[in-house]
């Protein structure tokens, strides 16, 4: 966090926040060590652990998981300033689960960077975190550098290891960039434990060879026929329709389209996003106006996340935050989250008050857009910039992870009233592809599964 320090003659110094300390200054601290799992080499799926000492003798470390198969940095975190004990807490940690052998600074620098270049060939982008923090943490690409030589892939070809926490629509995701860019029979793969090649590839064969031999109309009456009890399915049963959607979306997709829409889309999302920084707009404030402390920031942070995990909490957080002096236009806002959130039927009418009163404020008028595309049925009302992020963010070189997760829940709204699958799933790949927090992952995902279910709906009932 910044904290102001006051020093002799008056002169203020600007604390650095630990993610801009590493961003800025990781690289002026002395090795401490360096340590790598011991099979890494077998196993293509390397725990890398890179520490720094401070000179108070405090130690700042990054972990990374590298995937030499063809993901690259999957997951990444920092510890920053802690004590020798801590760090050695850490240290035990990982042991317990991995055996951990300790290296020479540029084997560690080497096994990273060829997991993020190798997978940068297939369009596979590294974990947020190593973007934004912890690969400051590593030293400059130089030639004073040892290079060293790290395979990747297996036999040549990328592998793919379906991991713990990717569910079968990433996976479908990950294979489906592969065969884009290095094309069928050219990658393996090993999904539940069973390695294989596209062709043989099946995420639940039990499950999904059901599909293989249906006609495209059996489906088709299958999918209605499921869908007219989607409230009563159970479990087995849920699980059977959201495979045949996906079978049936892979009928009706336009790979030239979707190649198209994919393209298009990552242009029109091309905005950079800072989420260290909470900038006065995510308020409703304007730059160079109104100026509110890092502590008042914070809190909208905190109240707008609690409305999640503990709506009663937050509420009684939003009245004392509504009572703020000059009286924030986030706090309208946050009011709004929570109505929304409890499904409250007073919801819209105080966004249409609202939407009016703050015509600027971003936040707000993207909940008002939202709300306002799914009570369109022309997707002729479309056509235009009403939807772009330009409209939304004029003269923003940056926006916060926040302002980005409600412009992309437009998207979602958006593209599904254009009744366009390939767009869809167009849209669904980009989602995966933006490594977003899980949390926001999943709703986005999830609502645009519920639009694709309405397009099927409606395609297969006209």
């Amino acid at each position: 966090m910044n904290r102001m320090t006051k020093v002799k003659k008056g002169k203020v110094i600007q604390m650095l926040s630990p993610e801009n300390y590493i961003r800025k200054k990781a690289r002026t601290l002395p090795i401490f060590e360096c340590l790598v799992s011991t099979e890494w080499e077998e196993t293509r799926m390397p725990t890398v652990v890179i520490a720094r000492n401070h000179t108070n003798g405090t130690i700042t470390v990054c972990t990374y998981l590298v995937d030499l198969g063809c993901l690259g940095v999957k997951d990444s975190m920092f510890l920053f300033n802690v004590t020798m004990p801590k760090y050695s807490d850490l240290k035990e940690k990982i042991s317990s689960g991995i055996e951990m052998t300790e290296v020479d600074y540029p084997l560690a620098h080497n096994i990273i960077l060829a997991g993020v270049e190798y997978a940068a060939e297939f369009g596979f982008k590294p974990c947020k975190e190593y973007e934004s923090v912890t690969k400051f943490m590593l030293e400059e690409d130089s030639e004073e550098i040892e290079l060293i030589e790290i395979e990747c892939g297996n036999d040549g070809k990328p592998l793919y290891v379906q991991g713990p926490f990717e569910d079968k629509s990433r996976a479908n995701w990950i294979i489906a960039q592969l065969e884009k860019t290095v094309g069928q029979g050219n990658y393996h793969i090993i999904i539940a434990g069973n390695e294989g090649h596209t062709d043989d590839y099946d995420l639940d064969d039990e499950d999904e060879d059901e599909f293989d031999n249906m006609t495209f109309g059996d489906k088709k009456e299958l999918f209605l026929s499921l869908f007219k009890k989607i409230d009563d399915l159970a479990d087995v049963e849920s699980k059977r329709f959201l495979y045949l959607l996906d079978s049936l979306v892979d009928d009706l997709v336009d790979v030239d389209k979707y190649d198209q829409f994919c393209d298009q889309l990552e242009k029109e999302l091309d905005i950079e996003v800072e989420q260290n920084e909470i900038p006065n707009q995510l308020l409703g404030l304007k730059p160079g106006g109104q100026t509110v402390s890092k502590q008042l920031k914070d809190r909208f942070i905190s109240i707008y996340q609690m409305i999640t995990f503990n709506p009663e909490l937050a509420d009684k957080e939003i009245k004392l935050f509504q009572k703020e002096p000059n009286g924030i236009p986030g706090a309208c806002f946050l009011e709004l989250h929570m109505l929304q959130t409890k499904e409250s039927p007073k919801y819209a009418k105080l966004l249409n008050k609202y939407a009016k009163i703050y015509p600027d404020y971003a936040l707000i008028q993207l909940l008002w857009s939202s709300e306002n595309v799914m009570l369109l049925n022309d997707q002729q009302k479309l056509i235009g910039d009403h939807f772009k992020l330009k409209t939304f963010f004029p003269e923003r070189e940056t926006i916060h992870p926040l302002e980005r997760y409600h412009a992309l829940m437009l998207y979602a709204f958006s593209i599904g009233l254009e009744l366009d699958m390939s767009k869809m799933e167009a849209f669904t790949s980009i989602v995966y592809q933006l490594g977003l927090p899980e949390n926001e992952e999943l709703l986005l995902i999830n609502a645009i599964t519920v639009i694709k279910i309405g397009y099927l709906v409606i395609h297969f009932k006209e």
